[in-house]
């Protein structure tokens, strides 16, 4: 990496396309950086020309990769705001992403498909949603308008109450059940098509996956990598 290189990707950047960048970029970048710092601790007079030259390449540099990693990163959340609202496939410039980016891509495109289902699906498609007073009455177990206490009832006696428990803790139990049901139809099952960095889901794990891994995702993730091709769904 030099100077030239260096200023030559920066042009390029400043197209709205995305241009895969060389091997090890940001790593070739670091050593150039080392590479001038090293050469004016070698000159030992920051008042001589030379070491003035040096310092204005040095700075430029660490100016230029900051300028393109800043356009790299709004081009990829350009993107995954794009695709969270589109219904058509991804373009195929995404794989010249490195690593790194894809993540970003994927981050972004999850937050905001999550506040979309959030925020504006209930306000689309009102049937599909909770109110968040009904998602609090279907959440709380049901309670008797008895208390349990041990002590006789309106009716005098303690059977009643001990009889209004045991209905109580089957009602929770059948909450924890639809709960569980809840859970299973937030997940797919899918085989993974090439290998993908690891990443955060929805569910706040991370996941590493390869090439024909069949996995266990969160519905979110696992419909954003379907649209991408980079996945098959196997089973709701």
């Amino acid at each position: 990496m030099d100077r030239n290189e260096l200023k030559s990707i920066l042009r390029e950047e400043n197209s709205s396309a995305l241009r895969s960048l060389p091997n090890g970029f940001y790593r070739l970048v670091d050593d150039y950086i080392h590479e001038l710092e090293e050469e004016i601790r070698k000159i030992n007079n920051p008042r001589s020309a030379e070491s003035k030259i040096l310092e204005d390449e040095l700075q430029s540099a660490i100016n230029d990769v900051e300028t393109i990693f800043i356009r790299r990163v709004r081009k990829v959340t350009s993107r995954a705001t794009s695709n969270a609202f589109s219904s058509s496939s991804p373009r195929q410039d995404l794989d010249k992403l490195l690593p790194a980016e894809q993540a970003v891509y994927e981050a972004t495109l999850s937050a905001i498909q999550v506040a979309r289902n959030g925020l504006l699906e209930p306000i689309l498609d009102p049937s599909s949603s909770i109110t968040p007073a009904k998602a609090q009455e279907d959440t709380e177990p049901e309670v008797s308008s008895q208390k349990v206490t041990g002590e006789p009832t309106a009716t005098g006696s303690v059977q009643g109450a001990s009889a209004s428990a045991i209905d109580t803790n089957d009602g929770v139990r059948d909450k924890v059940e639809i709960a569980k049901r809840n859970i299973n139809e937030e997940y797919f099952v899918v085989r993974i098509l090439k290998d993908l960095p690891t990443f955060n889901a929805v569910d706040k794990r991370n996941y590493t996956t390869h090439a024909e891994d069949v996995v266990v995702l969160p519905a979110m993730n696992a419909n954003v990598l379907v649209k991408r091709g980079a996945a098959h769904l196997i089973t709701k």
